[in-house]
C-alpha cells in the first residue's frame, strides 16, 4: 500500500509540473480544454522522531510512538466549481496506512438567501480546535478531551449552514445536521440517528491589536446501536434508549501589534467540554475536561508554545468511552486524566516547520515523559488556516 502511496505521490508532482509548463506554452483555444479550473493541489507531510521513559503504548489507534515515523502524509485539493459553489478533498494516511478520504465537501459562494452552506464528510464547527487538521495544530497531537470525546475527532457526513448576525460585531451561528456516525458518541445505524449541532461565534476587536473571540457550542442525538465497539452496561434493557449530549465554550485572546505583527505576537486559547448520556431517563455524571494553550511568537521565525489539558470520565462512562483502553486501572473509581506540554517551533515559512516538544503524561498511575522533533512540511498550494 507505501508503494502505491509513493507512487501516486509521483504521479501528483509530475502532473503539478507538466500543468505549470503546459499553462504557459499551451493555447486553450487549440486544444479545446481549459486549464484555468485545475484545482490547487498541495502535500503535508509530518515526519517524526520521539523518545520515551515508558515503552508502553496505551492508545488502541495510532499516536505518537518512540522511534522515528511519518505521523501523516495528507494530500489536498480544492478549487471554485463554478460562481456559486467552492469545493475542497483531502485524503490523508494515519502513519504508513493507505490513503483514505478525510474531508470533502462543497460550500456555497452565492445564495439568494442570506445563509452559508457547507455539506459533505467534514470536520464539523464544535468549537475551534475541531476544525484544524493534524498539521494546522500548534501541537504534535489533539488535546486530551478531543481524542477523549470524539476520539479524537467530530468528522462526519453532514450539512451546515451559518448566517452572520447583522449586529455591529461578527457573530455568526451555526445549524448542523449530522449523520450520526461518531463511535464514541452515536454509532448511529437508523435512518433517523441524526446528530444536530448548534454553534455561536463572536469576535470583538478589544483594540488595534487585540481580539477576542468567544464561542459556544451544543451538540445532540440518539445513540443507535447498543451493541457496537462501546457496548453499553449488561443492565440496558432492549428498546431503552440512550442520547447524547455535548455542550463546550471555546476562548480565544489574540494580541498581534500592528507595527511589529511580524516579529511580535500572542495568542492564548482554550476549550471547556461537558458530555453526558441520558440512558432510559437516566443522565449520567459527565466526562468533562478541558484545554489551556498560549502561542506566543518572539522573532520572525520562532515560537514559544505551552499548553495543558485534564480531563475526568466517570465509571457509569467507561464502557462509552474506552481510550485508553490499555490502560489498567480501577474502573469503578473512573479515571482522570491530564498532559503539560512545552515547544519551540522554528518556521522559516508558511511551508515547512520545525518543533521540539515536550510531553508529561499522567492516566491513573500511568504516566510518561516524552520528548518529540517534528518537521511539518508542504508542497505546492497552502489553503489559509483558520483563524
Amino acid at each position: 500500500m507505501l508503494k502505491n502511496f509513493t507512487a501516486l505521490m509521483i504521479v501528483l508532482l509530475v502532473a503539478c509540473i507538466h500543468n505549470a509548463s503546459a499553462q504557459g506554452t499551451t493555447d486553450a483555444a487549440a486544444t479545446g480544454i481549459s486549464r484555468a479550473f485545475n484545482p490547487a493541489i498541495s502535500i503535508n507531510g509530518l515526519l517524526s522522531g520521539s523518545a520515551s521513559d515508558n515503552t508502553d503504548e496505551i492508545w488502541t489507534s495510532p499516536d505518537l510512538t518512540s522511534g522515528l515515523q511519518l505521523q501523516e502524509i495528507s494530500v489536498d485539493f480544492s478549487a471554485n466549481v463554478d460562481v456559486y459553489l467552492s469545493s475542497r478533498a483531502t485524503f490523508s494516511t494515519e502513519g504508513e496506512d493507505g490513503l483514505g478520504l478525510e474531508e470533502i465537501y462543497l460550500t456555497t459562494l452565492q445564495m439568494p438567501v442570506p445563509v452559508a452552506l457547507r455539506g459533505g464528510k467534514m470536520l464539523n464547527t464544535f468549537g475551534r480546535h475541531n476544525l484544524y487538521h493534524l498539521h494546522h495544530m500548534a501541537f504534535t497531537e489533539p488535546p486530551l478531551i478531543l481524542k477523549e470525546i470524539f476520539g479524537p475527532d467530530l468528522n462526519e457526513v453532514s450539512l451546515e449552514a451559518s448566517y452572520l448576525m447583522p449586529v455591529s460585531w461578527y457573530m455568526d451561528v451555526t445549524f448542523g445536521l449530522l449523520n450520526g456516525d461518531n463511535t464514541n458518541l452515536f454509532q448511529g445505524t437508523d435512518q433517523f440517528d441524526f446528530g444536530y449541532l448548534w454553534h455561536l461565534d463572536n469576535l470583538w476587536d478589544v483594540t488595534d491589536a487585540v481580539t477576542l473571540r468567544f464561542g459556544s457550542s451544543l451538540l445532540r442525538g440518539g445513540r443507535g446501536d447498543h451493541t457496537g465497539e462501546n457496548a453499553p452496561p449488561a443492565s440496558l434493557l432492549p428498546g431503552d434508549e440512550v442520547h447524547s449530549s455535548v455542550w463546550g465554550v471555546d476562548v480565544q485572546l489574540k494580541w498581534r501589534p500592528l507595527r511589529y505583527g511580524r516579529y511580535r505576537s500572542c495568542t492564548i486559547q482554550g476549550e471547556y467540554i461537558n458530555t453526558t448520556l441520558n440512558i432510559a431517563g437516566h443522565t449520567t455524571d459527565p466526562l468533562h475536561g478541558y484545554f489551556i494553550q498560549v502561542l506566543r511568537k518572539f522573532q520572525l521565525r520562532w515560537w514559544l508554545q505551552g499548553r495543558y489539558g485534564w480531563f475526568r470520565r466517570p465509571a457509569e462512562l467507561s464502557p462509552y468511552f474506552p481510550e485508553p483502553e490499555q490502560l489498567s486501572y480501577d474502573v469503578s473509581t473512573g479515571l482522570t486524566g491530564y498532559r503539560y506540554s512545552a515547544a519551540i517551533a522554528y518556521v522559516p515559512t508558511e511551508f515547512s516547520a520545525f518543533r521540539l516538544q515536550y510531553n508529561y503524561t499522567r492516566f491513573a498511575d500511568y504516566s510518561a515523559h516524552r520528548v518529540t522533533f517534528q518537521v511539518n512540511v508542504t508542497i505546492g498550494s497552502h489553503p489559509a488556516h483558520k483563524y
